[in-house]
């Protein structure tokens, strides 16, 4: 088809946190990068895509991705690690409309969607319950 490739992408998905599927990703682009050279192309960028927790990288994550330190193979790596750097770039405000008691727990009703800027909550298991960060801004007196 006369289509020359220049290196492999993969992404491992949002929140991966360095599980062991991250680190056999990472050998298997390098595998393939090997088999698509001896093909005769060029394989010269390995991009391991985002899926990067904020916070702290695990030692998982940081042990994958030493072996492609100084690799032989001499190529270039990418990564989108978009989360990683801007989780903890701003504060959020938001309209309490109402609070509620639910099985023993304060529940907020907001003038936002988990589909927006708590997204969050579903793609990545966060949770802001039991942070004073959140928790201590809210004034239990708003309506």
């Amino acid at each position: 088809m006369g289509i020359k490739l220049e290196g492999i992408h993969f992404h491992c998905g949002s929140g991966q946190h360095g599980s062991s599927a991250f680190g056999r990703a990472v050998l298997l682009a390098r595998n393939c990068m090997e088999i698509g050279r001896k093909y005769g192309h060029n394989m010269e960028t390995l991009d391991v895509g985002g899926g990067f927790p904020s916070g702290e990288l695990s030692q998982k994550a940081i042990s994958a991705l030493e072996i492609t330190k100084n690799d032989p193979l001499g190529y270039k790596m990418m990564a989108e690690p978009g989360r990683h750097f801007s989780a903890y770039s701003f504060y959020l405000l938001t309209r309490v409309l109402g609070k509620r008691i639910k099985s023993g727990k304060t529940c907020f009703h907001l003038n936002e969607s988990l589909y927006h800027s708590f997204n969050g909550n579903l793609m990545d298991g966060l949770s802001f319950e039991g942070t004073d960060q959140f928790y201590s801004r809210i004034d239990p007196n708003a309506g």
